[in-house]
């Protein structure tokens, strides 16, 4: 009897199940139909940190989310191209929650116009800065930054790498670079990546234009150069090519960002449901690694805990790079565990609050982001409710999320504060930043231990 060819995935989060999904359709597509997908998650339940919890009716069921709550339509510094957000478009519509489901945010609504961050002692509107007269937090006119860099010195200094925080300053000298990078950069990848631009590699945080500046010496002077040529800002175009951006001009052009009316965990327990419809795929839960061992005749062998062992003919990884690590073969594999061990991680502090108040945000906007010359416990806080408006304008109350912890959790100690402490600490920064003084609801911490991959110097 002929083996059944098998590829292995290991981790059942979002791109564990979609790596399964989009195999399977290749799967069906090609001349071996019987090729088999196992899929083996850790825990109980799928969907890593993508985790939508609905309160009960007395708090008119408003969702908390753990995680990512959002999702991008166009490009831009920290998002997907347009060929990617397209190809997750399709995959709703090819999931059919598409029309039940999306719930887009347009690009002129003041929740996404509105960038706020916290600056002595107020918010400011960042969409109020005008391009020619400037405004706070800078000190010039933006078009006065844009034009220093470009006839600055453009002798072409090759770097391998550096930090965000050196190339800034290195392009833009000290009295100029010091209000991009504390006002604008600093809280602006606290917000991505809980990240430090003291430490953040602008080789893989800022791609585009650190080559650019390499390539031509000048940031703005490469913008203008390529300013027409498409290709060279997705260079992965050619992986969408079954793509008919046509059809979703109108969706790109209008709106910004999206979100799910049932909340993110909608597209993974879909996405569950679908695969495990499908005869030629397997996903297995509570399947704790014990260890993944690559045999001499090109077979994989994954023995877990429970002392099972699967053999696979390929594997796709789909864990964080520590996890993997600890699966390896220690003499074998030594040069690829270093490797992943030296991607440093950060814990994360996920805090929802639903307030009885509908009145308690200072403005229409996705939220707030505060720079660390500010001295804040809080990375940023994210305002939900007006982010929910289309699906949570009947219901009762008011729910905003506080993000606290990334590259300062150590700093702060915050692993040593109890829920009450923590609590404490989030509500004396909520008065100072938004006059906030009313006790929750309801509210919900959750402490994420290693959440978030960090690209400092020489990341690659």
């Amino acid at each position: 009897m002929q083996k059944i060819p098998t590829i292995g995935i290991v981790g059942g989060g979002i791109a564990g199940l979609t790596s399964a999904y989009y195999l399977s359709q290749k799967v069906a597509r090609s001349k071996i139909p019987h090729l088999r997908i196992l899929l083996l998650e850790r825990s109980s339940r799928f969907g890593g940190w993508i985790q939508s919890n609905q309160l009960e009716p007395k708090y008119d069921s408003h969702v908390f989310e753990l995680g990512a709550r959002t999702i991008r339509l166009h490009s831009g510094v920290a998002s997907l191209s347009s060929h990617s957000a397209i190809n997750t478009l399709k995959l709703l519509e090819q999931l059919n929650i598409f029309n039940s489901q999306f719930c887009p945010i347009e690009k002129t609504s003041a929740v996404y116009k509105n960038r706020l961050i916290y600056h002595n002692k107020k918010l400011i509107n960042l969409n109020d800065l005008s391009l020619v007269f400037g405004g706070k937090p800078l000190r010039y006119p933006p078009v006065f930054y844009a034009l220093y860099e470009y006839f600055s010195e453009k002798g072409r200094i090759p770097v391998q790498d550096e930090t965000i925080k050196s190339f800034i300053y290195r392009r833009f000298g000290h009295v100029l670079a010091e209000d991009i990078v504390e006002y604008l950069l600093d809280p602006l990848f606290k917000g991505i990546y809980a990240g430090n631009v003291s430490n953040l590699s602008a080789r893989s945080v800022l791609k585009k234009i650190f080559n650019l500046e390499q390539r031509y010496g000048s940031i703005f002077h490469g913008l203008l150069k390529t300013r027409n040529d498409k290709q060279k800002e997705d260079p992965v175009h050619f992986l969408f090519d079954d793509l008919n951006l046509k059809d979703y001009s109108t969706l790109l052009n209008k709106y910004a960002i999206y979100y799910f009316n049932d909340g993110m965990e909608i597209l993974v327990k879909t996405l569950v449901n679908h695969l495990q419809s499908l005869p030629n795929v397997e996903l297995k839960v509570n399947q704790t690694i014990k260890e993944i061992q690559f045999q001499e005749n090109t077979q994989i062998e994954i023995s877990t805990q429970s002392n099972e062992k699967y053999h696979i003919d390929h594997l796709i990884s789909a864990l964080p790079a520590f996890e993997l690590a600890n699966y390896l073969d220690s003499k074998r594999d030594e040069i690829l565990r270093s490797r992943l061990n030296q991607i440093p991680f950060v814990n994360m502090i996920v805090i929802n609050l639903l307030y009885e108040r509908e009145d308690i945000f200072p403005k229409a906007a996705f939220g707030y982001l505060i720079p660390s010359r500010e001295n804040s416990h809080l990375l940023g806080v994210l305002f939900d409710s007006c982010v929910r408006h289309q699906t949570d304008k009947q219901k009762r109350g008011s729910q905003l999320t506080v993000m606290m912890g990334g590259a300062w959790f150590d700093q702060l100690r915050l692993g040593q504060c109890s829920d009450e402490q923590l609590m404490h600490i989030v509500t004396a920064e909520l008065k100072k930043q938004m006059n906030l003084d009313q006790k929750p609801l309801f509210y919900s911490i959750a402490r994420l231990n290693k959440a978030i991959p960090v690209c400092e110097l020489n990341f690659f």
